[in-house]
């Protein structure tokens, strides 16, 4: 009978696999968790403005320290990637997340900051730059950190019109009460809030006569009352009294907010009628800060085509 040798535990440590531990990454735990801060302090920030409860520029203001977080976390990220790479280093999830977390926030802040610098520090934007609408009633500007000077100078007018040289008022075949009417009609549809107007309430009126009220007959019994006989009353000669003229000219002034991030816009809207046809210019402005992101002329790009097709698209120059 054979009887097996004594294993020594050198042998055995040599019969078993290697397992080497895997050191684990630090930057790329860290990213993660800084990728939800900064995504959270973003979204937030948006969403409270977008509520009314936080002012513009203090949102700007939480957006760009989010900014900055997000940076930070996708380089944490980019050295989580670098050492699992070279050592194998836990944490390549974490990276993944962090990385991703940090471009949801930087995304929409980069696609700003290329229209910031790429088009012209301007806030208001008129379809006349020569002589644009003034304001009925001047919009509120509340100061803040963001820089604000005034839109309506030539300086502003013509870089506008090196940026924006299709932003031009439209000519209508038509009077001014049926033009007014198209514009009511898109001001509607976009749910803007009308401040005051001059001229267009007297359009209106002109258009909508008011309704003719008839006093209900009086019983009859079948005998004749002499006491509520009617008593004849001597009308107005309307026919030759002067009429009023139409005005040739009105404003419309309103207020909105942007879709997904409610920036607030103040919007004039000047009808003038010329012979057949009716003109309309439109000034459109934001209320902080010095440049608007190109909202206002593509606020006046999109109500002008709207107008067009309301009114059949007869347009010209």
């Amino acid at each position: 009978m054979r009887i097996p040798r004594a294993t020594s535990p050198g042998h055995l440590a040599a019969a078993m696999p290697f397992r080497p531990q895997r050191p684990s990454s630090i930057a790329a735990r860290w990213s993660r968790r800084l990728g939800r801060f900064s995504l959270l302090l973003a979204f937030m920030a948006a969403l409270l403005h977008r509520a009314g409860i936080l002012v513009l520029p203090n949102a700007v203001a939480a957006i760009l320290l989010a900014s900055c977080l997000a940076l930070i976390v996708l380089g944490l990220a980019m050295i989580g990637f670098f050492m699992l790479w070279q050592v194998g280093a836990k944490g390549g999830h974490a990276a993944f997340s962090g990385m991703v977390m940090a471009l949801m926030v930087l995304g929409p802040v980069g696609f700003a900051a290329g229209r910031y610098l790429t088009l012209p520090a301007i806030h208001d934007v008129s379809t006349d730059i020569v002589d644009a609408p003034q304001w009925i009633e001047e919009p509120v500007i509340t100061p803040s950190w963001l820089p604000r000077s005034n839109g309506d100078v030539p300086a502003a007018r013509a870089a506008q019109a090196i940026a924006y040289p299709q932003v031009a008022g439209r000519r209508y075949d038509g009077a001014i009460d049926r033009v007014l009417q198209a514009v009511r009609g898109v001001a509607g549809d976009n749910k803007w809030t009308q401040v005051a107007n001059v001229g267009a309430d007297l359009l209106v009126d002109g258009l909508e006569p008011a309704p003719e009220t008839a006093e209900a007959p009086p019983a009859t019994t079948g005998e004749a009352d002499p006491a509520r006989a009617p008593v004849p009353v001597p009308r107005p000669d309307i026919e030759n009294q002067p009429v009023e003229p139409m005005p040739t000219d009105a404003l419309v002034q309103y207020e909105t907010k942007t879709l997904v991030l409610g920036i607030p816009q103040d919007i004039l809207v000047r009808l003038v009628e010329e012979e057949e046809t009716t003109f309309v210019d439109m000034r459109v402005a934001t209320r902080d800060g010095d440049h608007d992101l190109g909202l206002n002329a593509a606020l006046i790009r999109s109500f002008l085509h709207d107008l067009d097709v309301r009114l059949l698209g007869i347009a010209g120059g």
